[in-house]
């Protein structure tokens, strides 16, 4: 019985931490939320921790700078700070990491984020993969399969001689260079390892080879042995015969061949040559086998048990992207597995599971397989099969124990699921809050939408971003890029923006200190450094403030999606579906006929029911109508829900043509039967096929409202849409490069009004109604969004653009400069005197400047420009990267993105004035270094007060 209580009050407390951590606390009013958003909305920052090298003095005095700036808590990486000289004193607190000096820091800083009112995220593991430390022996330890394949001409007496796979070399799972390797008590794990080596099979089939071409590795590094395809080679199954146990270790193989050609292939389990990447702690980093729930159990003991229950202040446990590098996806008892879950031994079919590029970690790409079965889709059936098997071994081995270990533990579990060989949907949904990232696709808000998609189907109120992570641009991005990427994410449907990201201060006096993903030797490196170090941060503050007051309304309300569109594969890469193209043509054509969409994977559509004509999901998510893409196989089980669906009244259209078989090879003829059946009731109960450019005008004849109906170019326009009680938000951003001026409907009559995220001001907006909808002009600058919210409580108005009266151009030239930073990374001050506007580049003591620089004029007014009811703005121009105007000795709000247009309304006055403008630039051309290895890469980019500077007066 005290068992039972204490599994009780421990459900009871994960129950109640979800509610406070899914912020089920507002603001009073939508208004309120937004002037003023509570904690529970405000955006995070991913903290990265020099391992356990960290004080609770320094966490603390961080975690009161994050609250003063607008955020809500962090999510703590450990990390070994690579390519920083440390000390032997250093080196050995950094791998203190999973040890009591460490979780004494970790419980200290969620303690101390307690008493602020925040809450802090902790990474399972020490940076990613999941692994490390004496806990993943080589036994636990991340396996793949590799191939290798020999022609041969049949016809001559055996034995024969066939090629043994190869060890893939990668990053190094016991690297030379890593002292922990040599630790006496892992003296044999390299023996250990090389024992994990074992031939699978040995197969041969009657048939051609593949033609095939280098593949360009788009990572820079070559991960994988394989090549793409140009053709795939062509196999008769029938001829196949299982050779394993006449194979010797030198490739001798006993066997004659009967006449013709034949290919004899050799698959051999391996441990993966790969650690956990960027790793502190004690021991070898060896990534965990994710199919075993014995390893995760191993590492959810040394990096989370220590905890304890319920540990103040930590609110999750997350797992940071898949990135499982392996020539074959593989599990130890994979063929076990796949016996017990597919019915039928995988062995004899084994060639035909490699397609070069699926989930392949770090270069995912579409390449046709190696080999095809010569006539049939059996080929096909099988890789359906392995791809099933390794997502369900996957979920029950790693993804499973982890969302239960959270929970018993008192804790959410984060995770995110992109990167990973299984039902991408059924993993992020699995979790408390699935998190996506914007490294995908250049922050691509349609691929973002299978995070929120999961979120919908499975019923979690949030929807989380690893945000604001650029390749290649550790020091350049500047607040209106970021500004731009929070727009971007937010149209992908995500509700919570962890920053990425905040390092802990270490190394400072090194200006500008650790960055996690600073430049080095080997190429990789990514922004953005959000510390106290750089210029711009002072920009963080409103732009949290920016983010915050979109949160606030994106987490009010439900969602309104009126498309499911289904998604029946495994694993995910934008391209996956259009054979590489990368096009997402579909998801494109949804979005600009109006319609939003989430994707539906086989496990919601088995859960799924029909009401009211409608899909409602598990989670309680709602849908007008069921699109599935061209697609020839469906499991049978998901067929006949479809055929419910349909006769139950749901709208169902089938893209180009319909399935006509099941997607396995079991029991194949019976299942293909099913589906055939089961798509033929759909059809007759009212679903159509309808071809790919036919889609949306289909879903308006068959009476599927849109969310809104675009008049003109709505090309480069995104949007996401909720119902918050009488109120209908749309947001919408412009990611292109040109302004769109387009009229939308709204499908409501209603007032509407322009709800302005940077200041939090709510203004009306010109709107009329048209019939039962709401028509609503909208001009959209290039990389701007807007926020509208229509009240039906309301009336729409007209409501005149403010006009431009009179104007003054102040001059270029006669500005007062003096800055202060640093340049080529050393402390730096100097005053220009009297110096013209312009680029910093242009100027031989700012080239390789970073920091502030402060000009100062007098600005002479006339009085006629500040008539009576007028409202005055100084418009900066062009600003390299962020400025802060002060005008009479009053400081206002920093200008961090375009337009730079500040409102000096009751500042300015009559005759002369006083103004000062204070820039700040990104940290990018102090740290440009021709002869350093690590900066040799950088390059200079505009800086400075550019101009030209108006006085508007509307």
């Amino acid at each position: 019985m005290a068992v039972r209580r204490r599994i009780l009050n421990t459900l009871l407390g994960a129950t109640a931490l979800f509610a406070a951590a899914t912020g089920h606390v507002y603001a009073d009013t939508l208004e309120e939320g937004f002037s003023s958003p509570p904690m529970e909305v405000r955006p995070r920052v991913r903290w990265w921790w020099p391992g356990a090298d960290v004080t609770d003095e320094e966490v603390r005095r961080e975690l009161h700078l994050l609250a003063d700036n607008g955020f809500a808590g962090a999510e703590v990486q450990a990390m070994t700070p690579n390519f920083v000289a440390l000390s032997r004193a250093e080196r050995d607190r950094v791998n203190q990491y999973a040890e009591p000096m460490f979780f004494d820091r970790l419980k200290a800083a969620g303690e101390a984020a307690k008493s602020l009112g925040m809450s802090l995220d902790y990474t399972l593991g020490s940076a990613w993969p999941p692994g490390g430390g004496f806990a993943i022996t080589p036994e636990k330890a991340l396996s793949e399969l590799s191939m290798a394949v020999t022609q041969v001409k049949g016809g001559e007496q055996g034995p024969i001689k066939v090629t043994i796979p190869k060890w893939t070399r990668r990053l190094g799972a016991l690297s030379f260079f890593d002292e922990r390797t040599k630790d006496p008590k892992v003296a044999d794990w390299a023996a250990r390892l090389d024992a994990r080596a074992r031939i699978v099979a040995v197969v041969a089939m009657k048939g051609s080879a593949p033609e095939t071409i280098a593949a360009q590795s788009s990572s820079g590094f070559k991960l994988s042995p394989w090549s793409n395809v140009r053709v795939p080679g062509e196999l008769d199954p029938a001829s196949g015969i299982v050779l394993t146990d006449k194979i010797a270790a030198d490739g001798t193989l006993q066997w004659s061949p009967p006449p013709g050609d034949w290919q004899v292939f050799v698959f051999k389990q391996y441990a993966v040559d790969m650690g956990v990447l960027g790793a502190a702690g004690q021991g070898p980093q060896l990534v965990l086998d994710p199919t075993d729930p014995d390893a995760f159990r191993r590492h959810a003991a040394r990096t989370g048990d220590p905890l304890g229950i319920d540990p103040a202040g930590i609110r999750s446990t997350f797992i940071d992207s898949f990135e499982l590098m392996q020539d074959i996806h593989w599990g130890p008892e994979f063929l076990d597995q796949f016996r017990k879950r597919r019915g039928y031994d995988l062995t004899p079919y084994l060639p035909f599971i490699l397609q070069p590029g699926w989930m392949q970690a770090w270069d995912e790409r579409y390449s046709p397989p190696y080999f095809n079965a010569k006539s049939g889709d059996l080929a096909d059936r099988v890789r359906a099969d392995y791809r099933r098997t390794l997502s369900e071994s996957l979920m029950t081995g790693f993804v499973k124990p982890f969302v239960d270990w959270n929970h018993s533990h008192g804790m959410l579990a984060k995770l995110q699921a992109h990167g990973g060989p299984f039902d991408i949907i059924q993993a992020y949904g699995s979790a408390d809050i699935p998190e996506t990232e914007d490294l995908v696709h250049g922050a691509d808000p349609l691929f973002m939408r299978l995070a929120r998609s999961a979120a919908h189907l499975y019923g979690r109120k949030h929807v989380s971003v690893e945000g604001l992570a650029w390749g290649g641009r550790p020091f350049d991005v500047t607040p209106d890029d970021m500004r731009r990427r929070v727009d971007l994410i937010i149209a992908g449907g995500v509700t919570d923006i962890i920053m990425h990201g905040m390092n802990y201060r270490y190394k400072a006096e090194d200006w500008p200190g650790w960055h996690a993903f600073s430049p080095n030797p080997s190429g990789l490196s990514f922004s953005s450094m959000l510390n106290e170090t750089n210029p711009i941060w002072p920009a963080m503050k409103p732009l949290a403030h920016y983010v915050a007051r979109l949160q606030s309304v994106m987490q009010s309300g439900d969602a309104i999606v009126p498309v499911a569109y289904y998604y029946g594969r495994y694993g995910y890469y934008v391209g996956i579906e259009d054979g590489g193209a990368g096009k997402q043509a579909a998801e494109k054509t949804f979005i600009a006929g109006g319609y939003d969409f989430d994707r539906i994977n086989p496990d919601s559509i088995a859960r799924a029911r029909v009401e009211d004509r409608q899909l409602v999901a598990a989670g309680g998510a709602r849908y007008s109508v069921l699109v599935l893409p061209p697609i020839s196989a469906m499991r049978a089980e998901t067929a006949e829900a479809i055929a419910r669906f349909a006769k139950a009244g749901l709208p169902v259209f089938f893209t180009d043509h319909i399935p006509d078989r099941d997607e396995g090879l079991a029991d194949a003829a019976r299942r293909d039967k099913r589906v055939r059946r089961a798509i033929d009731m759909a059809m007759k109960a009212g679903a159509k096929m309808v071809s790919a450019d036919n889609v949306v005008p289909s879903l308006r004849q068959a009476g599927v409202a849109a969310n809104l109906t675009f008049g003109g170019d709505a090309s480069d326009l995104v949007f996401v849409q909720r119902n918050v009680g009488d109120r209908l938000v749309t947001f919408l951003a412009n990611v292109g490069t040109s302004a769109r001026d387009v009229n939308l409907t709204l499908p409501r009559v209603g007032g509407v009004t322009r709800w302005n995220a940077i200041d939090g001001s709510i203004a009306p907006y010109s709107a009329s109604a048209s019939g039962n909808a709401t028509q609503v002009p909208l001009n959209l600058p290039a990389g701007q969004s807007a926020l509208l919210v229509l009240d039906s409580r309301e009336a729409p108005h007209r409501v005149d653009d403010p006009a431009t009266q009179e104007s003054m151009t102040l001059p270029v030239d006669g500005w007062n400069l003096n800055v202060q930073g640093h340049a080529m990374r050393k402390p730096y001050a100097h005053d220009l005197g009297t110096i013209a506007l312009g680029d910093w580049r242009n100027v031989p003591e700012l080239a390789n400047f970073a920091g502030e620089g402060t000009y100062r004029r007098t600005v002479a007014i006339d009085g006629q420009l500040l008539g009576r009811g007028r409202k005055l703005f100084l418009e900066l121009g062009e600003v390299h990267d962020m400025a802060t105007v002060t005008l009479n000795g009053r400081t206002l709000p920093p200008a961090i993105t375009r337009p730079f247009r500040i409102d000096i309304t009751g500042v300015a006055k009559p005759g002369n004035n006083d103004l000062i403008v204070t820039v700040a630039n990104v940290l990018e051309n102090a740290m440009v270094d021709p002869k350093s290895p690590s900066y040799k890469s950088l390059r200079p980019v505009p800086a400075g007060l550019v101009g030209p500077l108006r006085i508007v007066a509307q």
